[in-house]
Formats: structure tokens, C-alpha cells, sequence
């Protein structure tokens, strides 16, 4: 299904809601709490409702009960982004109850990651709405987040096209080039999942950004493997990694994570960058995704800003 016309949010301005929701795994009553306090520390307001605490099984509440969490967010118009609490699992099971015209018809921003992938990919892919690739509210956003860090994420948010780069960092050059294109992507699991779907990301003229956690470095060669058979990486113009911390049954090994992503992707002929300061990391960054990017001077450079600044409101 082609992109519908992509829709930049509103920036944020202070005193603004920021809803807060659990589309996944169940939510630590003390991890949210503390993140709310953090980002009204950053001069908003937030809401969430008890049903954010919600139980069942390892996902928090009924695919129902958080479908209509997020319909809700949405629609109410005193609500002017959404942020996600955690990842863990579950998003994904909410696709079936979502409702398109709806989100559509009342676009805001989005932030989350990890397991949330499937929504930021949904959301751009099904309902054309750039989307923030950002920390959860509980346990990633505190009142301990660096000052680049806080700094980046409220450029973002609120537009400010100076504010939102990214600070340079030591990336590691897997396959040198430069590159431009729409930035999209998420955790690597989560968007091999998505293919094959009728939301699968349309990945033509894309810089691709991937990172995950707790995987083995034969899965890790196993996803990327299956991205290239399917076709999915033809037309992309770049890939930027994030850091993906090896689990114990690899920390000895004699190569790591870059050799394995240089022996599947290294024949590409296009621009691969590894170590990205975002996703499951300490103090992550924040990533557009549906924006312009580019890979220039061995780091990415955000193009333009996810949101719009005008007053009607």
C-alpha cells in the first residue's frame, strides 16, 4: 500500500499534555511516576489513566483495553503528543483494532521504541505521520537524562532545528559513502517482523536505522540475511546501526557485531555506519522517522524537523 502524504505534528509548547499510554508490556507504577515528574520538570503537563497499570499476562491489559488507550490519546484534543511508558512486547497485537481514519484525522506526535517499532512503522507506512524513535517514559526518561540528551529531545519535540542534532559521535565506519534520504527503521526484530505485512515499510530512497538487544550474533546475521533476500534493502540508500550490546554467550568471541554486519551488508555499495547512541542504550537519542536525513562526514544529520511550527492550533 503506498505512503499515504506524510503529516508533520505539531511542535510541542510549554504547558502542553503529553499523553501517556502502555500499547505493550505492563508499566512500574514508580518508573512512569518518576518519568512524568521529569517531563513536567521540562515544563509540561501529562496524563495518563489508572489503566496504564493494567495486568495481563505479560502485556498491559487487553489488546482491546490498549487499543483504546491509544484511540483515546488521540482523540482527545487537550492531548498534544503521546508518549509510550515502555516497550517489552505486545505492540504489534494491536494493529488489528487500530483505526487509520481516526489516527489520521487527528495527528500529533508519537515517541517510543523498542518493541513500539511496529507502531512507528504502522503510523508512517498505513498513516503517513512522522514519528519520534525516542526513550520510554519509564525508566529511560528521569531527571538524570544528560543535558545534550534532554536537549536534543525537546529540539525535536518543539522544533528547533538547531537544538535537534545529534551530537557528533564516534561512529564507526562500516562502508564509507554519503547519502540522503527518508529516515526510518527501529528495532531490527520488530522490523523484520513488519515484512510481509500490509503495513511493510516502503524502503526505496530510505536511510535505514537499525539496533536490538539480547541477540546472538548468528540472529543478528540471520534478520539482516533476510532483509536482503526479500528484496528489502534494494533502493536504500544508506543504513545507520545503533549500539547493540553483545549478550554473554558472545562476549568472547573473536569478532564482534561489526564484522557480522560488514560480511552480510558489505557488498551493498552504500554508506554503513555502526554505534549510533539511540535505542537500547544508556542515555538515548532521539530519531525522526519519515524526515529527511543524510550520512555525511561519518555521522547522520537530521534534515529537517518532525513537526510543524505554525499557530493553528
Amino acid at each position: 500500500m503506498p505512503i499515504p502524504s506524510l503529516t508533520y505534528p505539531q511542535a510541542l509548547q510549554p504547558g502542553d499534555c503529553i499523553g501517556l499510554i502502555a500499547p505493550a508490556s505492563p508499566v512500574k507504577r514508580e518508573a512512569l511516576v518518576e518519568g512524568a515528574a521529569a517531563l513536567e520538570a521540562l515544563g509540561f503537563r501529562v496524563h495518563y489513566t489508572p489503566r496504564i497499570f493494567d495486568v495481563e499476562r505479560y502485556l498491559a491489559g487487553s489488546d482491546a483495553a490498549r487499543a483504546e488507550e491509544l484511540h483515546a490519546m488521540f482523540a482527545d484534543p487537550e492531548i498534544k503528543a503521546i508518549f509510550c511508558g515502555r516497550g517489552g512486547y505486545g505492540s504489534q497485537r494491536l494493529i488489528p483494532h487500530l483505526d487509520p481514519d481516526l489516527i489520521m484525522a487527528h495527528p500529533k506526535l508519537f515517541l517510543g521504541y523498542s518493541d513500539v517499532t511496529s507502531l512507528l512503522i504502522y503510523f508512517y507506512q498505513r498513516c503517513g505521520l512522522v514519528t519520534l524513535h525516542g526513550p520510554a517514559v519509564a525508566g529511560d526518561i528521569t531527571r538524570a537524562l544528560a543535558p545534550a540528551v534532554t536537549s536534543q529531545l525537546m529540539g525535536l519535540v518543539t522544533g528547533n532545528a538547531a537544538d535537534m542534532q545529534l551530537p557528533p559521535g564516534n561512529l564507526t565506519v562500516v562502508r564509507p559513502g554519503e547519502a540522503a534520504g527518508r529516515l526510518i527503521g527501529g528495532c531490527l526484530s520488530l522490523f523484520v517482523c513488519a515484512i510481509g505485512t500490509p503495513f511493510q515499510p516502503e524502503t526505496r530512497d530510505t536511510i535505514l536505522f537499525l539496533e536490538d538487544r539480547g541477540e546472538r550474533y548468528y540472529a543478528i546475521d540471520r534478520m539482516l540475511t533476510y532483509l536482503k533476500l526479500a528484496g528489502v534493502l534494494q533502493g536504500v540508500r544508506g543504513v545507520v546501526f545503533g549500539e547493540i550490546e553483545p549478550v554473554a554467550a558472545d562476549r568472547d568471541r573473536p569478532y564482534g557485531v561489526v564484522e557480522v554486519i560488514a560480511d552480510v551488508l558489505g557488498d551493498l555499495e552504500i554508506p554503513v555506519l555502526y554505534g549510533l547512541q539511540a535505542g537500547h542504550c544508556p542515555q538515548s537519542l532521539t530519531l525522526p522517522f519519515g524526515t529527511q536525513a543524510a550520512i555525511r562526514d561519518h555521522q547522520l544529520v537530521l534534515c529537517e524537523a518532525p513537526v510543524t511550527t505554525s499557530s493553528n492550533r
